[in-house]
């Protein structure tokens, strides 16, 4: 049976450091192709769906946090234009040897997720609801 970490490794080849440091999204889109999301309030581009994984057997999920708010989020093995914003805690962590760190939109600021980071392998859970497709003019 492939452990969750075998499947991650598989899945993803994310380079290090992506999405910590806000790029432009001016010039080639290497890594990001196929459909762009986007942050629903400022249309920065945050990730595409070619970047969509699957932790625990899944992409979604639905979690809720210490105060009762419902989040359903997607996981993505890269995103870019994303600032954390918290240090990396492991209290409440939804999925289990991962700390979180909360990430914002370089764009506007607006709450768009978490940064898991294991051992052995980090990731995006991103609110789906924060997130827009965006098609280029030639799709």
């Amino acid at each position: 049976m492939e452990t969750t970490q075998t499947v991650l490794r598989e899945l993803q080849t994310p380079p290090p450091g992506a999405g910590e440091v806000p790029r432009s999204d001016s010039g080639p889109d290497s890594g990001f192709g196929g459909v762009r999301l986007a942050c629903r309030t400022c249309g920065t581009h945050i990730t595409s769906d070619r970047s969509r994984i699957r932790v625990n057997g899944e992409h979604r999920h639905v979690f809720f946090n210490p105060h009762g708010l419902i989040f359903e989020l997607g996981c993505f093995g890269a995103a870019r234009n994303l600032r954390t914003q918290s240090a990396l805690s492991t209290e409440f962590s939804w999925f289990a040897g991962h700390a979180w760190q909360i990430v914002v939109c370089a764009g506007c600021g607006s709450h768009m997720g978490w940064r898991f980071s294991g051992k052995d392998f980090w990731f995006y859970g991103l609110i789906l609801a924060e997130l827009v497709e965006v098609r280029n003019a030639a799709d």
